[in-house]
């Protein structure tokens, strides 16, 4: 199964953020975007993530440049700029983060972030570094 979710992407195992970074958490968070054919299909992957009250999840780069991809594949290249970031949504109930209305790509997380003033935050993938960031918009992370 995870062979068919990461076919076009090269994981690289087990990477660590520099020590100077901030504190974080190694977690296990669910990828799930569509293949070729428009089905879904699903994988666990590695995720560094701060404490409860944080707002920010780093993964690899692969699975960011992958939500990049399944997003034109779907809705065309027109819809995205060309820039470093892409904006997200958080859903605080379902703790996953997804693009706006679009099922998939999305990444469930098993905690939740900050302190919601309500069930949807905005927020920001980072498509740079060794490890992409999402952090949720106007928070000391975003």
């Amino acid at each position: 199964m995870a062979s068919r979710c990461f076919q076009a992407l090269r994981l690289r195992g087990q990477a660590t953020l520099p020590s100077w970074t901030r504190p974080y958490h190694s977690a296990v968070a669910r990828f799930t975007t569509i293949d070729l054919r428009g089905m879904p299909v699903s994988c666990d992957t590695g995720i560094m993530i701060g404490e409860p009250d944080e707002n920010f999840v780093y993964i690899e780069p692969e699975v960011g440049n992958a939500i990049r991809s399944a997003i034109v594949h779907q809705l065309g290249s027109g819809v995205l700029n060309h820039s470093e970031t892409l904006s997200l949504q958080f859903n605080h109930d379902s703790k996953h983060f997804a693009y706006r209305s679009l099922l998939f790509p999305r990444i469930d997380i098993h905690q939740n972030l900050g302190q919601p003033e309500s069930k949807i935050s905005s927020a920001t993938l980072w498509l740079s570094g060794n490890w992409h960031a999402i952090t949720l918009d106007g928070t000391p992370d975003g």
